[in-house]
């Protein structure tokens, strides 16, 4: 594997064909998984957008895949980078989108502030349709809880 990105709790590689991002949980760290690894086909990402910490200057790069051109099935994998790697981390983020003919990447990461279309998008990701099994597990978990506060 060929490293790229090196971030806080995370990496990105080149294996071959595929984007790998891999993480690991901190030992102090109670919250997170047990780590592990996605890969991708980087011609899959359809976007690249980058913010800054408004609390400590790092850059959160969040890399949005859709499989197979497919709408509604989009994988959204981010990576924190602290804030001396901030810069190095965008000038990669922009040679992965010349590269990769990724067509919408973020032109304000240095903006703190989500901007309106980021919003926009989080809001149709909360109300997009859901295939039937979801709905049908989303049912029966909530008929267990409900159950089980009786």
């Amino acid at each position: 594997m060929t490293p790229w990105l090196q971030g806080t709790g995370a990496r990105i590689d080149f294996d071959g064909p595929w984007l790998v991002f891999s993480w690991w949980r901190r030992r102090n760290d109670r919250a997170s998984g047990h780590g592990g690894r996605l890969y991708l086909p980087p011609e899959w990402c359809v976007s690249v957008r980058g913010r800054l910490s408004a609390r400590d200057g790092g850059l959160r790069l969040a890399f949005r895949f859709r499989p197979g051109g497919r709408s509604g099935a989009d994988v959204v994998a981010e990576i924190v980078v602290d804030a001396e790697r901030a810069e190095t981390a965008w000038r990669s983020a922009e040679w992965f989108a010349h590269e990769y003919r990724v067509e919408d990447l973020s032109a304000s990461w240095r903006d703190t502030e989500p901007a309106t279309a980021e919003r926009e998008e989080s809001r149709d990701w909360l109300s997009a349709p859901v295939p039937p099994t979801t709905q049908a597990l989303f049912r029966s978990v909530m008929a267990r809880l409900t159950a089980a506060d009786v």
